[in-house]
């Protein structure tokens, strides 16, 4: 009984296939359904036995990929996949920041080279930066970021590594690619810090400087609010009283680099009198206040190369992600 009805089903699938215009693998799939789901019906014993052997092949053809399945019932459920919730950082990204764009009142630099290795070039308008006033603005957004830092790199057998936050390590890396950003660091030591709060967005270290012996507040953060602290603006080597316009201008800067997908980091400094001896112990957040705003830095995390084939992958097989 059995036998005769394998047969019927089998004449039904070829008369199936003879009678529709099959004219590629898709449509015989779809021909061929009606004939698996009458054998089904006609010896539903074997339905466990036909499920165990395709998700098994399924396992085999993901352990080729280097994916252990070890539910078999998983497999059908990744197949049936249609959307996908990633994480960014680390998953399609490098979790390697790194400063691409430096906007300051004069002009804008661009530095090329991704990840931790101080490899690049410094840029203004496609071509070897130049102008003294932007090179000298953009080194001292470098220099601050750098000094009101509490992160470390260090190469390690040609491999460049950090310890610390990723973001703070950004501007290590940047001001290795600027000539004289790491000089100019080292005219200063630290005296004392204000650590960084989600409630204030800032950050900032006093340094004193070895030769004159004077001292300055570095104060690093989000633009807008180191903006609202700020009187003045760097200009070349000398500041100017930070009015309407050109507050209005740092801030078109700020929200053009978050629109090219940049995190932004503002840097800015208090010089305080060259007799002022001031304890370190006593700075606080109230010295956060009437500083010389130097420029932006743009960051961004660069994205995995197999990131994009993956996604695209994901894509041409329906899955959302």
């Amino acid at each position: 009984m059995l036998g005769i009805t394998v047969i019927v089903i089998a004449v039904v699938m070829v008369t199936i296939v003879l009678v529709n215009d099959v004219s590629s693998l898709a449509d015989l799939v779809t021909v061929l359904l009606p004939g698996v789901s009458l054998a089904v019906a006609a010896v539903p014993e074997g339905l466990p036995a036909i499920l165990s052997v395709v998700l098994s092949i399924g396992v085999q053809r993901m352990a080729k990929r280097d994916a252990v399945v070890k539910e078999l019932h998983s497999v059908e459920t990744l197949g049936s996949a249609s959307v996908i919730a990633s994480d960014k950082t680390g998953t399609l990204t490098r979790n390697e920041m790194t400063i691409g764009r430096i906007l300051t009142a004069s002009g804008q630099i661009e530095l090329t080279g991704i990840g931790y290795r101080p490899e690049g070039l410094v840029l203004q308008d496609g071509q070897e930066a130049k102008d003294p006033m932007v090179l000298q603005e953009a080194l001292m957004v470098l220099a601050g970021g750098t000094f009101a830092n509490n992160a470390q790199l260090t190469e390690n057998e040609r491999e460049w590594q950090i310890q610390g936050d990723p973001t703070e390590a950004a501007f290590l890396v940047a001001a290795l690619k600027l000539e004289g950003g790491t000089e100019r660091v080292g005219e200063f030591e630290r005296q004392g810090e204000v650590p960084f709060t989600s409630e204030r967005k800032l950050m900032s270290a006093l340094a004193r400087h070895k030769e004159f012996d004077h001292l300055t507040l570095v104060t690093r953060g989000a633009p807008d609010v180191l903006l609202g602290r700020c009187t003045r603006m760097q200009v070349g080597e000398d500041s100017v009283p930070l009015d309407a316009t050109l507050g209005s201008k740092a801030l078109a800067d700020v929200e053009a680099l978050s629109a090219q997908a940049f995190r932004t980091l503002g840097v800015a400094y208090r010089r305080y009198g060259e007799h002022v001896r001031h304890e370190a112990a006593l700075i606080d957040e109230a010295d956060e206040n009437i500083l010389v705003y130097v420029g932006v830095a743009g960051i961004i995390d660069p994205p995995r190369a197999e990131a994009a084939v993956a996604v695209t992958e994901a894509r041409r097989a329906g899955i959302r992600w």
